[in-house]
Parts: C-alpha cells; sequence; structure tokens
C-alpha cells in the first residue's frame, strides 16, 4: 500500500510540474514581451521632438562594446528606416526587424533568434527597436525551473518520508493483528478486538468477527453431531454384535432363526440411522448454496406415497391421498424428497397396526393484504396420522435433532423430523403442528412460499 501511494504521489508531482513548467514558460515570456514593450516606449518618449538625431558614423553606442556580452537587452534607434542613430552594446548593425512594423516579433540575424519589439513616433521618421536573444529567456527559464525542480524535490521528499512515518504507524495495530492471527491454533474462532485499530477499520473488524461467530456455531454444531451420531451409532453396533453372538451361539434352527430375526430388524433400524445420518451430513453440506428450481409438489408427494406402498402394507397401515394439482414450489427437488420421506416414515412409525396416514397437498390463502386484496395463495404439504400424537408441550421439541418424545416404545432416531426443520427453513417455509385424525394422532403441516407457475 505504502508503494501504491508513494507511486501515485510521485505520479501526481510530475504532471503538477510539467504543467506549471509550461505555465511558467508562457508567463515568462509574457514578462519579456512587456518589459520589452515599456523600454521602447519610454526610449522614444525620451528623444527630444523636433530633433534631428541622424548620426554621422554608423550609430552611436551608449556603453563600451567590451560590456556587451553581459547585457542582456540591447536597442536601436533609426531615422527613416536607413540610418542607425543609436545601438547599445550588443546590438548589431543590421535592424532587428527589417521591416520595421510596430509590435513584438521573433527574428533570426546572424543565426541568434530575436525577440524584437518596434515602435515608431507619429510621424514615421524615428522607429526604436528593443531586444533580447531568446537564448538569454531560455537560460533563465531553465534556471528557474532547475531551482524549482531542486526545491520541489525536496520538499517532496520530506513529504513522502512524514507520509511514509505516518502510514506505518498507523499499520502497526495491522501488523499486530496479522502476526496474531498468524499465530492462532487451529479452530481458535475468538472474536478479534479493535480497540488499538484506526477507526476506519472497525466495521471490517466487526464483519469479519460476525464471520467467526458463524463459523463457530457451525463448528460447535458439526461437534454436537458427530458426538450424537457416535451415541447414536454405538448402541445398535452393540445390539447387532449381541444378536451375531447368540447367533452363533445357538444350538437349534429354532433359535438361529429367532436371533437372525432380531439381527435384520436392528440392521434394518441402523441403516434407516445411516441413511438419515447421511442426509443430515449432505443437508449440512449444501446449506450454503441449494440448488431450487421450479416444481410440482404434488407429483413429489405422489411419488413418494408410492415408495412407501408395500412398506406400508407390510406393517398393515393404510396412506390415503389428498392431492391437489399444480402446487408450484421452488425448491431443491432431493431436499424435498428427503423432507417427504421422513414425515411419512415419521407417521408409520408411530402409528398402531390398522392406523391411517393422510397425505395431503395443496393451496391455502395467505392473510389478506392491506385494502382488502386477496394475497397470493402458499402452497402446502400436510401428513396427518391416528397414532398417539405429541403433548402440546413438546410439539415444537420434536425438530430438535434426536429428540425423541418420553414415554413411547417406538424405535426411532430423532433425526427424522430434524431434518424436516432444516430443509423448510431453507426453502423459507414454516412449520405448523396440531391434532392428527379424527382429533387424534399428530398432524404436520409445511407451509411454502407462493410462486407464479410456469405458463
Amino acid at each position: 500500500m505504502i508503494l501504491v501511494l508513494g507511486a501515485t504521489i510521485a505520479l501526481c508531482w510530475i504532471v503538477a510540474f510539467a504543467m506549471l513548467f509550461a505555465y511558467l514558460s508562457h508567463n515568462k515570456a509574457s514578462i519579456w514581451d512587456d518589459k520589452l514593450k515599456t523600454i521602447a516606449t519610454r526610449i522614444l518618449l525620451t528623444i527630444p521632438a523636433g530633433k534631428d538625431m541622424v548620426a554621422t558614423g554608423p550609430g552611436l553606442q551608449l556603453r563600451d562594446p567590451a560590456l556587451a556580452e553581459s547585457e542582456q537587452l540591447v536597442f536601436q534607434v533609426w531615422i527613416d528606416r536607413k540610418r542607425l542613430s543609436v545601438r547599445t552594446p550588443g546590438a548589431p548593425g543590421s535592424p532587428l526587424r527589417p521591416d520595421f512594423e510596430d509590435g513584438i516579433a521573433t527574428t533570426v540575424i546572424e543565426g541568434r533568434r530575436w525577440r524584437v519589439y518596434s515602435v515608431s513616433d507619429s510621424e514615421g521618421r524615428i522607429y526604436v527597436q528593443v531586444g533580447n536573444l531568446h537564448s538569454v529567456v531560455d537560460a533563465e527559464m531553465q534556471h528557474e525551473a532547475l531551482v524549482g525542480l531542486v526545491l520541489s524535490s525536496i520538499l517532496l521528499l520530506i513529504v513522502g518520508t512524514l507520509m511514509w512515518f505516518v502510514v506505518r504507524s498507523s499499520l502497526k495495530p495491522v501488523v499486530a493483528l496479522e502476526a496474531a492471527m498468524r499465530s492462532r491454533r487451529k479452530f481458535d474462532l475468538t472474536p478479534l478486538t479493535s480497540s488499538t485499530l484506526p477507526r476506519e477499520l472497525h466495521p471490517l473488524i466487526a464483519s469479519f468477527n460476525h464471520l467467526l461467530e458463524q463459523l463457530s456455531e457451525s463448528v460447535e454444531g458439526e461437534r454436537r453431531f458427530i458426538g450424537d451420531a457416535a451415541h447414536e451409532l454405538r448402541t445398535p453396533l452393540s445390539t447387532l454384535q449381541a444378536h451375531a453372538q447368540i447367533a452363533l451361539r445357538a444350538t437349534t434352527l429354532a433359535d438361529k432363526d429367532v436371533a437372525l430375526t432380531k439381527l435384520l430388524l436392528v440392521a434394518q433400524r441402523s441403516t434407516r440411522l445411516s441413511e438419515q445420518l447421511l442426509d443430515l451430513a449432505r443437508l449440512n453440506s449444501s446449506a450454503n448454496a441449494p440448488q431450487h428450481a421450479l416444481a410440482n409438489l404434488s407429483d413429489l408427494a405422489l411419488l413418494v406415497v408410492r415408495d412407501f406402498d408395500t412398506y406400508a402394507l407390510q406393517q398393515e397401515r393404510s396412506i390415503q391421498l389428498d392431492i391437489r394439482n399444480n402446487c408450484i414450489i421452488l425448491c431443491n427437488i432431493d431436499e424435498m424428497g428427503i423432507l417427504l420421506r421422513n414425515l411419512i416414515d415419521n407417521a408409520l412409525r408411530y402409528t398402531a397396526k390398522g392406523g391411517r396416514i393422510r397425505v395431503s397437498c395443496g393451496h391455502e390463502a395467505a392473510a389478506t393484504q392491506e385494502g382488502g386484496q386477496a394475497a397470493e395463495q402458499r402452497v402446502y404439504v400436510e401428513v396427518a396420522d391416528d397414532g398417539p400424537g405429541v403433548p402440546l408441550s413438546e410439539r415444537q421439541a420434536i425438530f430438535e435433532r434426536f429428540y425423541r418424545v418420553a414415554g413411547t416404545s417406538v424405535h426411532g432416531s430423532g433425526i427424522g423430523l430434524s431434518l424436516v426443520a432444516g430443509i423448510s427453513q431453507l426453502h423459507h417455509a414454516t412449520i405448523e403442528t396440531g391434532d392428527g385424525l379424527e382429533g387424534r394422532g399428530c398432524c404436520i403441516r409445511v407451509v411454502f412460499p407462493s410462486v407464479k407457475a410456469p405458463t
């Protein structure tokens, strides 16, 4: 940053100096032109009126010719454009301006460039020409430019040094913060302190601390998930091992069949638990960027229910459908399949033999908008059963990870409804709970934001 700032200042200085030099060059030339005009006019006014200043020689020199080299200005007085009456040392013997026109002009005499101002009297007899070598003006401008360059360079060096010290001093807290961050250990997500930093960096540190807080919550959630998953898997794995040992020690086919049947049930529960854990892991990994598209929730619900038909018959339960058409939502299809499967699986597990589960999908009107205009209808999916139900005080807790309703004999993982809650949150949907069929059991409704159906 210091190098960029220094380069910017240097570039600005070069541009400013070039513009200043151009301005001074133009201004210096104007000053010399005004000086030539003033001197010529004053010389003309000093010549006595009516005096014949015709010289008999080549022209009167006002000073010693030896001083000519030190002169900056020269002038000539001509009579009738023919005779040189007066001239200064260093002035040529020929006219400085051969055309004798009044005004300023640049001429070349004997290979040298002159800046000349010529003025004549009212009768047009006396001509005064004052000139100065261009080399003298150029040398003076170069000298002034060199002095300005040296002084501005010194000033730039002083300013640059001061800025370097100021910037370095201001960045010391930032350097210290960088060193502290570099020396941190893994998973050290404690917030950064901004008390020693410049005020301009406080919003940046606040945003960074907010990110650290989110990362800390995410890491802590993953730690809890790993710990809970390990705990949940430990029991079925131990049970699998125990039933396998019993089957090996069985001496009769009947005992082996009993042990293998129990082993199969435990294996099925372990498989279901593993699937839910994998679904939960995938949900956490895709929470930042889910791929959503328009889909018909009615078709998805129908497909998932068909997958459960055989299992429901084996468990002696019945699944009823109440599905409306064109229930369009914006969703991730894979995640929506996980949501529907877990809702139906949860209802099947907690419903007794001969029980009923109803899967509904349709539209419901949102709250009336201001001015009496009806809001767009929202899409919902609902799974209701006639099982034992959930106490009112626990209806929110059932959506937490690994939560089980107390007093139930159903073997569950406590993950299914937490998946439903997580997917609903990603889709900006709301969850409503209530009584199930005929005032018994449990009913879970997921309501999705309204979207326009494709035409």
